[in-house]
């Protein structure tokens, strides 16, 4: 349980009571309209009225300051705790003696009743750390993909421009402009389905005549012009930089872009440029740079210095999860995009939106730790299982233990029996395989997917399409068309014939296709957060969400993995580590080398008995041969598992028809003869094996026949293999002994026990009964 949103939730709507109760309130008036006007799906609603008190009643303050001034505290809930006594008005001790009990932190707990002034323990610092401590306001709302994140930001911004026009723009609570951040420009879907924020309608939010006065003053630009390393004739050196400078020499008030973090955290981000946005920040850069240094980081870093200088700003994080943790050079690009922008302290508040917002941290206090599984500055939550029936689809999700070929092909059989429509928009369901690799993409899935349709849809090849943003020299074969990029845009339009869409590192997020109807994993193990993220491409509403269904098909580890994640993503996780971290003062002494003694030990194997089985031995181990040893030993779930999400993960899970192999291979006698030979590499010939071992044989044959289609769909173990299990009974073994001795001649730096011993091992022959 997150305590922030849990508490912020009870607060706000106790608020909104209170407002609804008012007929003077303004707040009254502008909810009663948005009920009217009935275009916001409920978690958008709600996200409203958490955004307004944040307003109106939080002053636009930080989250770890409410807590200090009390208004998150509410006296019923903290008297029904333990220790309420301890803290008096100390409201920070009050949220911590929640926070802690509710999540099993024993240690801290203990430490936090024993200090509740803080003498030991600084616990502000902590409270800081554990909403993450940035330099200006931040709020997190949590909804899941579908629910209408893009149209909540241009609420949000209509809403702010429209409170700053009544307060004559003195009030500081409210921006004045925008700026909109997908995370990373290779995550192609995003920053096309941020461009429909200007396809939102603010009567929805607002009444007609405001509504009417705030779209005159609106301009919405999208940055994703060339680089400015390209010299563009056209448009200038850099054409998102002149679409900037062009608006602010005209406007100081209404301004919206769109952009991603790499257009303001340029190549040339680096130290130097670092030390001048801290020095900025801290109102003290003549200190530390001199003006020519200044005029050389603006000139190479124009279009950042741009953006910082848009005054009362506040910035929209999308897919926010991007913008926590950290990397490499120790914080993530996303939010370092926000510390520049921020280097004049002209960003107002930070909002992120994120429908999963599950990145771990940790957090250490007085020689203790804990480790957080979500992030903690959320102060709007809705479930994913919620809005299922509602505004996404109903998924039937599918796990299959099954062969990767039988898989794809299982997979697409099962799409278009059961789920192949046309919706209402003329548009044609879709299928969608994530695969791990450009190379695995064309290689192994598109093969699958092209011999299916020549069995099943021949003609239809064109339906077939492949996407991927970046192709490596290694991969220069696979390079996809010009137009792929319009292709992929455009696959919602009713004239878009594509059906089964291939994908590399794409369309995990912000990818806006309705008509997207499953999702295939093929791979066996994937990474946790991008089975929850790909699972839910194949949700978003069409006509009406009640009465759509998606199929999610997955392999079992995906499949366990996506139960998993369920379980817990929608419940806070924390493991209290305090007792596997204690720490323990050391005191390091250089220690005196002196001379090292090492020893050499020389081994030596030999031959101690060869054994080479005769006919009569063969014989006996052909007749032994039972394929239910196989079976038992390369054992895999036949049936595919069938489920639906539910409020503690995957729900109803029940076992549906037994998988089909769509094609078994002949496996005649003389095709097992001739593997037989080949797999003893020329000992043994396909006659010698008749005239000798035929009737044997004969009967080993007859059991595989029988379980061809075991062995077909079996992802662990082929038809050579067991191939190779009987041929080894024809084979020599040999016993072998190792001696070990000390051998001075030869200096190593490596100790070694001395031994010596002759080691026995048994003969062995897997797979033979």
């Amino acid at each position: 349980m997150n305590p922030v949103y849990s508490l912020l939730s009870h607060t706000v709507e106790a608020w909104v009571r209170q407002e609804k109760g008012n007929s003077q309130s303004l707040v009254n008036g502008l909810l009663k309209h948005i009920e009217a006007r009935g275009r916001l799906r409920p978690p958008q609603k709600e996200a409203v009225q958490t955004y307004l008190w944040i307003k109106f009643k939080g002053g636009n303050r930080k989250l770890s300051q409410m807590i200090r001034d009390g208004l998150l505290h509410d006296e019923q809930t903290a008297r029904t705790y333990p220790n309420y006594r301890n803290f008096g008005d100390n409201y920070v001790g009050h949220f911590l003696n929640q926070f802690f009990q509710d999540n099993g932190l024993a240690n801290l707990h203990r430490r936090l009743v024993n200090d509740p002034q803080g003498e030991d323990t600084d616990w502000g610092k902590f409270l800081d750390e554990l909403l993450h401590d940035f330099d200006y306001a931040n709020y997190l709302f949590s909804l899941p993909m579908g629910a209408g994140k893009t149209f909540l930001m241009a609420c949000f911004i209509y809403l702010d421009l429209h409170f700053s026009t009544l307060f004559q723009r003195r009030d500081e609570r409210f921006a004045h402009n925008f700026v909109i951040f997908a995370p990373h420009a290779a995550k192609t879907a995003i920053l096309p389905s941020l461009r429909t924020i200007r396809d939102f309608d603010p009567e929805w939010a607002l009444p007609k005549a405001d509504a009417d006065r705030l779209r005159r003053v609106v301009s919405i630009e999208v940055l994703d012009s060339l680089s400015s390393k390209r010299k563009d004739k056209l448009h200038g050196n850099n054409p998102n930089l002149e679409k900037v400078n062009r608006l602010r020499q005209t406007n100081d008030f209404g301004m919206v872009f769109i952009t991603n973090a790499e257009k303001v955290v340029l190549e040339r981000y680096d130290d130097r440029d670092r030390a001048h946005a801290d020095s900025l920040k801290k109102r003290s850069q003549a200190d530390l740079l001199d003006e020519r240094k200044l005029e050389e980081i603006e000139k190479s870093n124009a279009l950042r210095e741009a953006l910082s200088m848009v005054p009362n700003l506040t910035v929209i994080l999308d897919e926010v999860h991007h913008a926590y943790g950290s990397t490499g050079n120790g914080e993530k690009k996303l939010r370092r995009a926000v510390g520049i922008l921020n280097q004049r302290g002209n960003i107002n508040t930070v909002i992120g939106l994120s429908g999963t917002p599950y990145v771990k941290s940790r957090i250490e206090v007085g020689g203790e730790a804990i480790r957080l599984n979500q992030i903690q500055d959320i102060v709007y939550h809705y479930p994913l299982n919620v809005g299922i029936g509602k505004f996404l689809k109903r998924p039937d999700i599918k796990g299959a233990n099954i062969e990767e070929k039988a898989f794809v092909k299982q997979a697409l059989a099962e799409f278009f029996k059961s789920y192949d429509k046309t919706y209402a928009s003329g548009a044609k369901s879709k299928v969608a395989f994530y695969c791990p690799s450009i190379k695995n993409l064309n290689e192994e899935i598109l093969p699958v997917v092209q011999e299916w349709y020549s069995e099943n849809r021949p003609g239809r090849e064109e339906e077939i399409f492949r996407f991927y943003s970046k192709v490596d020299k290694q991969n220069k074969k696979y390079a996809l068309p010009k137009d792929s990029l319009a292709v992929f845009n455009n696959l919602d339009r009713p004239h878009s014939k594509k059906r089964v869409i291939l994908l590399v590192a794409v369309g995990a997020e912000g990818w806006d296709c309705r008509s997207l109807t499953s999702v295939v994993l093929p791979r066996q193990k994937t990474a946790k957060n991008f089975v929850l993220q790909t699972t839910c491409r194949c949700l978003r509403e069409v006509d009406a969400a009640a009465n759509e269904r998606a199929l999610v098909y997955l392999s079992r580890e995906n499949y366990d993995t996506l139960n998993q994640e369920l379980k817990d993503n929608y419940h806070l996780s924390i493991s209290d580590l305090s007792k596997a971290e204690d720490s323990i003062q050391v005191q390091v002494r250089k220690p005196r080398l002196g001379k090292l003694k090492y020893k050499q030990v020389e081994s030596r194997y030999r031959i101690v008995k060869r054994i080479t089985p005769g006919a009569k031995e063969i014989k006996q181990l052909l007749r032994d041969f039972r394929f239910s040893a196989i079976k038992e030993k390369y054992r895999y779930e036949e049936g595919v598992v069938s489920s639906a999400i539910g409020r503690a993960g995957l729900v109803r899970e029940g076992k549906t028809d037994y998988v089909e192999a769509e094609a078994t291979p002949t496996f005649s006698f003389t095709d097992f003869l001739y593997d037989l030979a080949a797999s003893s590499y020329g000992m043994l010939g396909p006659y010698e094996l008749e005239r000798q071992y035929g009737n044997e044989l004969q009967g080993v044959h007859k059991q595989i026949a029988a379980e061809l289609k075991w062995i077909t769909l079996n992802p662990h173990i082929d038809l050579k293999d067991i191939i190779g299990f009987i041929i080894a009974g024809f084979m020599s073994s040999v016993e072998y002994g190792r001696e070990a001795r000390y051998c001075p001649a030869v200096a190593t730096r490596k100790e070694h026990e001395k031994t010596k011993a002759v080691q026995h091992c048994p003969r062995s022959r897997a797979g033979v009964a």
